[in-house]
């Protein structure tokens, strides 16, 4: 049942994933420098130093991850199959932990691998006139890894009961402040963002799970 539950959500999600990457590939192929990766022109810029990452680093994985999260609740529950999912023989938490654990790893795919492969094509030699090292990949990852946060802040405002648009979707903005704060803020405050960020996580996760188990779906 857990399985077919989790295979049902990636299926509803699939359109929406294939139509990110394709949007994420076009991003990348763009700054390598390439036409869809059909044919190639220098850029100009050094990887990872100019402004070819904002695109495809941030502001299409926290589209994505916005979308898929309020795919997952609010257009799930306006559709009236919230309530048919919540009388399966299963309980309620299994059945936000599948969703939630499905949407989190999607979500790290669609932000990290592009990321990976722009990474993996300015460390090859010969790709482009500029220096490289790894270390100057290190704000794009922490870029990255902060985009969970509104996957959780978006889907906790889809699970909140709340009428009005300003109060259900007080989570999505405060995921969205958390989020600027850490692509934002100076490096020698990693570590300490890090720990609130991850912090926030846990803290929206947790606030799901008992929206879910008091919530009346009906």
């Amino acid at each position: 049942m857990l399985k077919a539950l989790v295979w049902k959500e990636f299926r509803e999600l699939m359109p929406l994933i294939l139509l990110t990457i394709i949007a994420e590939f076009a991003l990348v192929c763009t700054a390598m420098g390439m036409q869809l990766g059909l044919s190639s022109s220098e850029r100009g810029e050094i990887p990872f130093i100019g402004t070819d990452l904002s695109a495809f680093i941030v502001t299409v994985p926290a589209i994505f991850v916005c979308a898929m999260a309020l795919m997952q609740t609010w257009w799930e529950s306006s559709r009236g199959t919230f309530l048919f999912l919540l009388h399966r023989p299963l309980p309620r938490s299994e059945i936000i932990a599948a969703k939630l654990l499905l949407g989190t790893v999607v979500c790290l795919i669609v932000t990290l691998l592009p990321t990976f492969v722009y990474a993996l094509w300015a460390a090859a030699p010969g790709t482009h006139a500029s220096p490289f090292d790894w270390s100057m990949t290190d704000s794009t990852w922490r870029q990255c890894l902060a985009i969970p946060v509104l996957y959780f802040g978006a889907f906790l405002s889809g699970m909140r009961p709340a009428r009005w648009f300003v109060s259900r979707f007080f989570p999505l903005a405060a995921s969205v402040a958390v989020f600027l704060l850490q692509i934002s803020a100076p490096g020698g405050f990693v570590p300490l963002l890090v720990a609130f960020g991850l912090a926030v996580d846990a803290y929206f996760v947790w606030v799901i799970f008992d929206v879910a188990a008091t919530r009346d779906f009906s």
